[in-house]
């Protein structure tokens, strides 16, 4: 009972590291100095952010380097522009490697997350300043 207890916390203690990848990487791909916050400034439509998601998928791997005892199954990052909102979705699926459950036939655990991030695109004002020569051809 113990070792399926010790399993239990690995498990949880992976995911809540693999959540937490996945919430950094979410926010980090559309934080204000990320590239992809500057490419979605200067798209003319909405849809997907193509350097957003590889941010975001470079962000999820950075802070995974080094943890072992899981096998990543699926890693999925998308990056959309709609209208002045900018979204970014990062979703993953595991196993984890079990030691004691493996014993009952439980060689591993799946565990999956989730982590939505939005942000507002700033509205820009269009402002024209004639030069004074040509004002007063306007008068």
């Amino acid at each position: 009972m113990i070792g399926c207890g010790v399993d239990c916390c690995r498990v949880a203690q992976l995911r809540s590291q693999l959540q937490a990848s996945a919430d950094a990487a979410s926010a980090g791909s559309i934080a204000k100095a990320s590239p992809g916050l500057r490419a979605a400034f200067v798209m003319m439509s909405d849809g997907p952010v193509a350097i957003g998601v590889a941010d975001a998928l470079d962000i999820f791997n950075m802070r995974m380097v080094g943890l072992t005892g899981y096998t990543l199954d699926s890693m999925i990052a998308t990056v959309t522009k709609r209208g002045a909102t900018l979204t970014a979705e990062v979703s993953f699926s595991a196993h984890v490697q079990t030691a004691f459950l493996r014993m009952i036939g439980r060689p591993a655990v799946t565990v999956r997350g989730a982590s939505t991030t939005s942000a507002k695109l700033p509205r820009f004002i269009d402002v024209f300043v004639l030069p004074r020569q040509f004002a007063a051809d306007w008068r």
